[in-house]
């Protein structure tokens, strides 16, 4: 792994990271605090294919501020165009799997339990699955995730998420021309206890500096939201003096 330099509170290491995923192994992408102890983790779950280089600043941004973020490489879409090639179950069990790795005694950098977890854009749905029907998730927090559009699928998203018993953060934009903004006003509907925000002035991609629709401002205040979130609802770190 590479070394950033310092930034926020802590110097981070990060790059790919070979994660076990049944007989062989699945090239994730990891960022984590550049220190000795153990660190609260936020599995991130994006859109298909390789990891973005979106989803590799968030996972940098949110290292700096304790925590391990751990980006998953699932299976690439199918041809068909759905979300993953992957059904639902199949979708469940890699996280589960990924668990089950982080819970090894030989990790002695992690806090496994609870895991966070992270979905951004297409990955919303699947952060939003497990934080429904894994009870070893703990905070879960989505990134301008689509709502709707997976009725066919074994767990359509709406009807999961009055079953999220957690803590909740949707970050949104109003002025998305991808996501209708009334269906996050029915997600806050379904999730009361949750906060789903819909930023003003923004749309689709707006924390993402590579996108178009890039607001600095904006973006700031949600990555700042984020890791205030997950840091208010994950174990603190645990580090040691080694001086």
């Amino acid at each position: 792994m590479a070394v950033l330099p310092h930034e926020g509170t802590y110097a981070v290491m990060y790059g790919t990271y070979s994660t076990p995923a049944g007989s062989s192994y699945r090239s994730d992408y990891m960022a984590r605090p550049d220190a000795v102890g153990r660190f609260p983790v936020v599995l991130i779950t994006s859109g298909p294919g390789e990891v973005s280089s979106h989803v590799k600043s968030v996972s940098r941004f949110l290292a700096r501020r304790g925590m391990v973020a751990l980006a998953l490489n699932l299976e690439p879409a199918s041809s068909n165009g759905a979300h993953h090639g992957m059904g639902d179950t199949d979708l469940l069990a890699q996280l589960d799997e990924t668990r089950r790795f982080l819970s090894d005694d030989d990790l002695n950098w992690a806090l496994n339990e609870p895991l966070g977890v992270l979905g951004i854009e297409a990955g919303g749905r699947l952060a939003l699955l497990a934080g429904a029907l894994r009870s070893w998730v703990g905070p879960v927090a989505v990134l301008y995730g689509p709502l709707t559009g997976d009725e066919q699928r074994r767990y359509p998203t709406a009807g999961q998420l009055g079953r999220l018993g957690g803590a909740v953060l949707g970050i949104y934009a109003a002025d998305d021309d991808l996501i209708d903004p009334g269906t996050v006003d029915n997600a806050q509907d379904r999730n009361p206890a949750g906060a789903w925000l819909l930023y003003e002035g923004v749309g689709h991609g707006f924390v993402d500096e590579n996108h178009p629709n890039y607001d600095e401002s904006a973006a700031m205040d949600a990555l700042e939201r984020l890791a205030g979130f997950f840091t208010s609802h994950l174990p603190a770190p645990q580090t040691l003096d080694l001086g």
